[in-house]
């Protein structure tokens, strides 16, 4: 837990300017207890995960850290320490010092895997990860006859599905693996206790956590968004083509393939557009063998608990390849993170039911316990190898997405000082900034005390509370780059508030010149495309370019080189509605 608590700790001292995805949670996060979010994470097809569980839970630590953007790197990376507590307590519950050490000692190496930027991440692909590890132990161990460890195993499991409806299949196949093994031994009546009062409290408490993290999303449903109903549609309609199954078998066995796995430090496969390429099928061989093996000999020595782990992993893993073959659109290594933790689970198991079966074939206690200590010792050994590099990089790790502060601290004091009493506005970007330079805008200017209204087609980002319906904006704030500023001030319904530019305005002047004789050059080579890309701020002009008849290339250099250095931005602040609306 050490280098978790310690990431987050050093999180404290950073200076942290969120955009993006991460400015949108510190958004919602912020609104729990004002205007409490009833659903999860927005997706990129125009649809949220189904609950606010992440967003909830994350509000607590990032209250009790400082309410400031920092705190929610410190928020993530509590939870994360919580889960490794968690996940350490069913270990030595299952399987004492023996499995504690072997559990401890792959998470170590996990972490090693993840560094501190993702431990401390909390985008939902990331957050979710040593979740899915504490739901496999927790359904093995509610297999086992500890029902106790129902309400637990029903929390995290409605975290993981509402913060990642990806995770949805390998949730699926992990619970029919429950009931298959339940029903083969004894009518499901090994999954609670026998005695009707402790029965009837663990039904009781485990009726009320799925109560009480599933009402708020019904009640959405009923009287919100609807979200619920949106995002069955979207995945019953029919829609894009998802990855496919032979992708997933491709992507399954690059991940869990031994000792070159990506879990355990190995650059993962990609292509030109950074979508994972996955293995050939050859390299499952290893994993399935081991996995079959180890199985065959867990089942003749009778060693039976450790059979049914590596039966609840092997159901997750499958879950893995059908969740990684329903992926829709390139198959990006942050996309299906999830198959880190499946291959730790693997291995994990594989192990487990090595010793288990090695325990029980070897009579003498004294050896017994020589191999305990054997086996502590050099889990600790690892532990410490592992998590030793991650400890010395938690003090120069860097927060997500930090490019985007150097541009927006360039503007953002002056705009909250024009602004100050202001609002509500509508924020719009336009030109080649992306809109994460808006959502970090947006969220700079509610800790501000300033509202900002969402435009039609960002409710799922922002909540239906900042809709224009429930928020009539009194004016619009523009993001505006690249060559659009000059249109935008010569506009006089434009004000100009702030900006930043990399270039002195001297030097901004002299590119201006060079600019339109490079773009002159182009639609005189019959490359309009690449004109159009050289004032919108697009990209492909070097490359394009490079060796065309009638362009210069030393000016085609100069330009691309101050191109790089990143385009000027401005905000202008204009009436509601705007004539340019």
């Amino acid at each position: 837990m050490w280098p978790l608590i310690d990431a987050g700790r050093t999180a404290l001292d950073l200076v942290w300017r969120p955009s993006g995805d991460w400015a949108v949670l510190n958004l919602r996060v912020e609104d729990v207890g004002r205007q409490t979010p009833l659903v999860g994470p927005y997706s990129r097809f125009g649809w949220n995960h189904p609950g606010p569980l992440l967003y909830w839970l994350l509000a607590i630590p990032y209250h009790l850290f400082g309410d400031k953007p920092e705190a929610l790197l410190t928020a993530a990376a509590t939870l994360n320490a919580l889960t490794i507590a968690a996940m350490s307590l069913v270990a030595w519950r299952r399987g004492r010092l023996a499995l504690l050490s072997c559990t401890m000692a792959a998470t170590a190496v996990l972490l090693h895997a993840m560094g501190p930027a993702m431990m401390r991440d909390p985008w939902n692909p990331f957050i979710t990860l040593l979740p899915l590890a504490l739901i496999a132990l927790l359904a093995w161990s509610v297999v086992e006859g500890d029902a106790w460890m129902w309400p637990p195993l029903l929390f995290v499991v409605s975290f993981e599905l509402q913060s990642h409806i990806g995770y949805l299949p390998i949730l699926v196949m992990i619970t029919a693996v429950i009931a298959l093994l339940s029903w083969r031994s004894d009518s499901f009546r090994s999954l609670l206790p026998s005695d009707r009062r402790q029965r009837r409290l663990v039904l009781v408490i485990s009726f009320a956590v799925l109560f009480g993290c599933w009402l708020p999303v019904f009640v959405d449903q009923i009287a919100g968004t609807g979200n619920l109903g949106a995002l069955t549609h979207y995945f019953l309609s029919a829609g894009e083509r998802p990855a496919g199954l032979n992708t997933g078998l491709h992507i399954a066995a690059d991940q869990l393939r031994f000792p070159a796995a990506p879990w355990l430090g190995r650059v993962e496969l990609a292509g030109t557009d950074g979508a994972l390429l996955g293995s050939g099928i050859i390299v499952f061989l290893l994993p399935l063998i081991a996995m079959a093996g180890s199985a065959w000999i867990a089942r003749r020595t009778r060693a039976l608990a450790a059979l049914r782990f590596q039966l609840i992993v092997v159901a997750a893993s499958l879950g893995g390849v059908i969740a990684t073959s329903r992926v829709i659109g390139p198959v990006f290594d942050w996309v299906v993170r999830w198959w880190w933790v499946l291959a730790l689970l693997w291995w994990l198991s594989i192990a487990w039911s090595l010793w288990s079966s090695l325990m029980r074939v070897i009579q003498s206690r004294g050896i017994r316990h020589f191999a305990l200590g054997l086996l502590a010792v050099t889990a600790t050994i690892v532990t410490l190898m592992a998590t030793r590099p991650v400890l010395d990089a938690n003090a120069s790790a860097e927060p997500p997405s930090p490019s985007t502060g150097i541009v927006l601290n360039g503007f953002l004091e002056p705009t909250l000082q024009a602004l100050d009493g202001s609002g509500p506005l509508l924020v719009v970007t336009t030109g080649s900034v992306r809109g994460d330079y808006g959502d970090a805008l947006r969220l700079q200017l509610e800790r501000s005390g300033i509202d900002v209204v969402a435009e039609d087609d960002m409710v799922s980002h922002l909540g239906p509370e900042r809709s224009i319906s429930s928020r009539k904006p009194v004016g619009i704030l523009w993001i505006v780059s690249a060559d659009e500023i000059r249109w935008f001030r010569t506009d006089p319904y434009m004000t100009f508030i702030a900006g930043w530019d990399p270039l002195s305005p001297s030097d901004r002047a002299q590119f201006f010149v060079d600019e339109l004789e490079l773009e002159h050059q182009l639609m005189a080579a019959g490359r309009t495309d690449l004109a159009q890309a050289l004032t919108n701020g697009g990209g492909g002009v070097d490359a394009e370019a490079s060796g065309l008849d009638g362009v210069d290339q030393e000016l085609l250099n100069h330009v691309e080189s101050l191109r790089r250095k990143g385009d000027p931005v401005a905000i202008f602040r204009s009436a509601w509605p705007s004539p340019r609306r």
